[in-house]
């Protein structure tokens, strides 16, 4: 019996230094841990994503302003005055009063020479020197001389206030005979009243003249 529970007693304490040395084996084997080392390394880690980080970020450029142009702002004008051309006519002057008018120019001019049978348009230039505008109910109306094929009463186009000017134009047919040929024109108010005279003159010839 005495013998027996010695067996066992020794057979656990082999047991115990058995399990002993193993733990000691196992606890030599395992490295010792570097603190300095790993916070070495997780600081190189930090950098390193830090660093591709920033260079995924897109670069900012700074975007040109443009400088500011300039427009040009396009303004209506007024119908321009003319200056009076030379005629070998005599236009009659400038009158006065509210209704006034000033001759200032005709296309073509005075003496121009034409075929018989030959189609013309006279367009004159009247300038407004009176106070009153000269409506579109203000016409030119034939007068005296050649009528050359016109039409004997013409409305004015368009208003004419003072110190502007209007282009009159009439379609004409010289005569067949030839000769100095003259057509006078009136210049004629709302009031079926007239204040300004015009006219042409043109030379009819026969060809080879």
């Amino acid at each position: 019996m005495m013998q027996k529970i010695l067996q066992k007693t020794t057979i656990l304490l082999i047991a115990i230094i058995l399990l002993g040395l193993t733990l000691s084996a196992c606890s030599a084997s395992e490295p010792e841990l570097d603190i300095d080392a790993q916070k070495t390394g997780f600081a190189q880690t930090a950098d390193i994503q830090a660093s591709q980080t920033a260079e995924a970020r897109p670069t900012s450029t700074e975007t040109p302003i443009p400088s500011p142009t300039y427009t040009p702002t396009v303004t209506a004008t007024s119908t321009p005055i003319l200056t009076p051309t030379e005629s070998n006519g005599a236009q009659q002057p400038p009158t006065t009063g509210s209704d006034a008018a000033a001759w200032l120019a005709n296309d073509p001019p005075d003496n121009t020479k034409f075929a018989p049978g030959e189609a013309l348009t006279v367009t004159w230039t009247i300038e407004n020197v009176g106070s009153s505008t000269w409506t579109t109910s203000y016409y030119v109306q034939f007068a005296t001389g050649e009528q050359m094929g016109a039409i004997e009463k013409i409305f004015l186009p368009y208003p004419v206030p003072p110190e502007r000017n209007v282009q009159i134009s009439i379609d004409f047919i010289a005569p067949e005979s030839t000769g100095s040929k003259r057509s006078d024109w009136k210049l004629v108010n709302a009031n079926d009243v007239a204040f300004y005279d015009f006219y042409i003159v043109i030379d009819v010839v026969s060809s080879g003249e």
